[in-house]
């Protein structure tokens, strides 16, 4: 993996964040996509760069909370000869030694989770609909061929820089879908390579979108309600595969329930299976709901009268 391009400098610097630079390649190709899609549909491009823009502050404010939530065990946790489970986080940058500091970990660079960052980023986008007082349903049907796209460019950028968003380790060799992992805790175990897959699923949702369902006239809100049922079957599958923890077990969990150092890796993934709903599934299942339940109330299936 190449977590960062190497660049010669007098300064000590590491170089550039190829999970950076993907993300960045995703906003703008967000950006491009996004306000042709909006004059297409007879709406007002000059909200496109609003839209992106508070697209990505939701974006990266969600994703750091729904991390924190992710690692809330490992955080706020009884560390012996230390006092105060919950107050120690909170005065010490870095936290418990040994453990993820809460401050530490909501300032730093990596730790992102997309549903956090989707949710927040609908929340963000949604006051300036309302506060605007623009069609809801017609800008958000609007918005999602270039969400998926850039979905699909961002998933590229955390297996090009092995930020950890791999599946445990498989005896299974398919070209593209399994690869000896070499990312942020070296092991070169071969595991599932469910970044690559997701960008995969990703990219096809994204041609679907672009180049048939948003020429179809659908009922407003169609599309939107697609793509979370669609979106939602795809996160909910690719987590059966992924290395994370269920928020309650169903059946006994891998005995390293947390990521360990690089020494212990080997044995952690190939220790690992899937033991239950993780955070991310659960939140799957209710896109899923939520977007049948649009589709079933609505009838979105059928398509706008058009005046011939």
């Amino acid at each position: 993996m190449l977590d960062r391009i190497p660049i010669p400098n007098p300064f000590g610097w590491e170089g550039l964040s190829t999970f950076s630079l993907l993300m960045m390649l995703a906003f703008l190709v967000g950006s491009y996509l996004l306000p042709k899609e909006l004059e297409r549909k007879k709406l007002d491009p000059n909200h496109s760069d609003w839209l992106i823009f508070l697209g990505i502050l939701g974006t990266l404010i969600g994703a750091k909370i729904f991390f924190i939530f992710e690692i809330w065990d490992q955080v706020f946790i009884d560390v012996p000869g230390y006092d105060g489970k919950y107050t120690y986080p909170l005065i010490h940058w870095n936290g418990f030694p040994g453990h993820p500091g809460l401050w530490s970990s909501l300032f730093s660079g990596g730790g992102l989770v997309f549903f956090g960052g989707l949710l927040f980023g609908w929340l963000f986008i949604t006051i300036y609909f309302r506060y605007h007082k623009l069609d809801v349903g017609a800008y958000y049907d609007a918005v999602i061929p270039a969400l998926s796209m850039g979905y699909a460019i961002g998933r590229l950028g955390c297996f090009v820089s092995g930020d950890g968003c791999y599946g445990f380790a498989t005896d299974t060799r398919i070209p593209f879908f399994v690869f000896d992992f070499h990312g942020a805790h070296p092991s070169g175990v071969p595991v599932w390579n469910t970044p690559v897959m997701e960008s995969i699923m990703a990219f096809g949702y994204f041609s679907y979108f672009q180049f048939w369902a948003r020429y179809q006239n659908f009922r407003k809100w169609s599309i939107g309600a697609q793509f979370l049922i669609i979106h939602g079957f795809a996160r909910l599958i690719i987590e059966f595969l992924r290395v994370n923890k269920a928020v309650i077990p169903f059946i006994d969990p891998p005995t390293l329930v947390n990521i360990p150092d690089a020494n212990g890796n080997p044995t952690f993934l190939t220790g690992y299976y899937w033991h239950g709903f993780s955070q991310s599934q659960y939140i799957a299942i209710g896109l899923i709901l939520f977007g049948v339940y649009l589709m079933v109330s609505k009838k979105l299936w059928l398509k706008e009268k058009t005046n011939v």
